[in-house]
This record gives C-alpha cells, structure tokens and sequence, in this order.
C-alpha cells in the first residue's frame, strides 16, 4: 500500500520555503532603505535643479545636458529599477506563501488520512478508496477482494495491561498485515482493534493465500514477539466483490464473515 509521506521530508521542503521567506524579506528591508537613499538623492537634485548653478561649483558637466536636469533623470530611472525589483519580490514572495499554504493544507489532509497509531489508512477515507477500488474493478473486470480482520483477546490485553500495551500490539499487526499484501493493496484500520484489507485485481485464490500468510505471520510473532503474557490472535473474514453491490454491503459481507469465524473459534475453545 502507499505509505505515508516522510515527515522529515515535508518538514525539510517547509523549512526551505520559510528560509526563502526569509531571505526575500531581507531583500525587501534593502530595497526599502535603497528607496529611501534614493528619494534624499531625488530631493535633493530637485533642490538643485530650483536653485540653478549656484548650488553646483561648476554650472555643468562635460556633457551637454544641465546637472540638474541629469541627476534628476537617473533618480528616475534609479526609482524605476528599484519599483520594478521590489514588485518582482513581491510576486515572488506571493508565489511562495501560496505553495506553503497549499502544502501545510495537503499535510493536514494526508495527516487525517492515516491512523495516529498504526500509520494505516484510516476509516473516514475507508469509503472514497472503496469506491474507487470497486469502479476501477468493474471497469476492468478484475477481481476485488476484502479481509477483515479482528484481534482475538485485545479486550484483555487493554484491561490488563493498559492501552499503551495495546496501542503497540495494534502497531505491531498493522505492520504484519502491510507486510503480508502489495504496494497496490490498502491495509484500514476499520476502528478498535478491527482492520480491513482491500485487495485489487485479486481472485480467492490469491485472497486464500494472503489469508493463510496473515495467520503464519500472526502466529509466528505471538510465539516471539508479542508484549506481554496474552496470547493473541486473529479472526479473518473473507469476501469477494459482486459487481453492482455497494462499498457498504461488500464491508458489511466480510465483517459478517469474520464475525461468523470468531464465534467459531470461542465454540472450539475450552
């Protein structure tokens, strides 16, 4: 599945922006004090130009146009250069703020696409990927499949061992489930301790054989690798898509499906 964007990545891009800022408001504060300098020079070739050549030791220069008139002439295109290069930082520095604005909106909305504690998916963007999933099966006639996925036992490792145990069990089989499906597949935390697989272009062979390497994996890391003293495990439910059922029907059948295993499962237990 696409994993979320790097962080650093976006706090370095941010920083290079705001660094940009930065040096455009310097350049504005010199082309300020620039202006100003200027605007004396200006005040005081209009000075000369009203007191004629007494002001000036010599009445002109070598050219032939009046001092004056001269000094006057180059303020203005002095002023002219520096209007031009400031409205130049302006649009610059416009241009700038926007794509830092547009990037901070795209990191709050990648942000509140992805689950907090498991960096999966999370269920407010369950139904838009849905959909896109199922038109894009449709389309194509291709194969979709579901697995839902349910932790057996995790009422009591919260009970007993606190949330911050379960917040790291949760991780821990987001991280088995991700590994388990292809960087075209979806992992969503369905809500609780309940996930949900959207698996593209895959038959029930294919979803049988991710089934079974859930549960391997699963099994292997409760023997290994889980926190605490509870053993853990996971009640999948399987569905295929029925081309024209609905997003919610097609969640509503694998939910069942793996609900359906559980109560099983609690039969064949002591």
């Amino acid at each position: 599945m696409r994993e979320k964007p790097d962080p650093t990545e976006q706090m370095g891009l941010q920083s290079r922006l705001r660094s940009e800022l930065t040096k455009l408001e310097a350049r504005n504060r010199d082309i300020r004090w620039l202006t100003v300098v200027a605007a004396a020079v200006l005040i005081l070739g209009g000075f000369t130009l009203l007191a004629g050549g007494s002001f000036w030791y010599e009445p002109s220069l070598e050219i032939k146009i009046p001092p004056p008139i001269f000094f006057v002439v180059m303020i203005a295109v002095i002023l002219l250069v520096l209007y031009l290069a400031r409205r130049e930082l302006e649009m610059r520095k416009l241009s700038l703020v926007t794509i830092q604005q547009t990037l901070q909106a795209e990191s709050e909305q990648t942000a509140s696409m992805f689950d907090a504690v498991t960096n999966v998916f999370s269920r407010r963007f369950l139904l838009e990927l849905l959909h896109k999933e199922i038109a894009r099966a449709e389309r194509n006639r291709r194969p979709l499949a579901l697995i839902m996925c349910d932790l057996n036992n995790f009422k009591q490792v919260n009970d007993r061992l606190g949330h911050v145990v379960g917040d790291e069990v949760l991780a821990q089989i987001a991280g088995i489930l991700k590994s388990c499906v292809r960087g075209s597949d979806h992992v969503v935390r369905y809500g609780g301790d309940e996930f949900l697989l959207i698996l593209s272009e895959t038959d029930e062979a294919g979803a049988l054989a991710v089934r079974a390497r859930i549960q391997e994996k699963v099994a292997e890391w409760d023997r290994s690798g889980r926190p605490g003293d509870l053993p853990i495990s996971v009640s999948l439910g399987l569905y295929l898509h029925v081309p024209g059922q609905t997003a919610e029907q097609d969640v509503a059948e694998a939910d069942a499906r793996m609900y359906a295993e559980k109560q099983a499962l609690r039969t064949m237990s002591p």
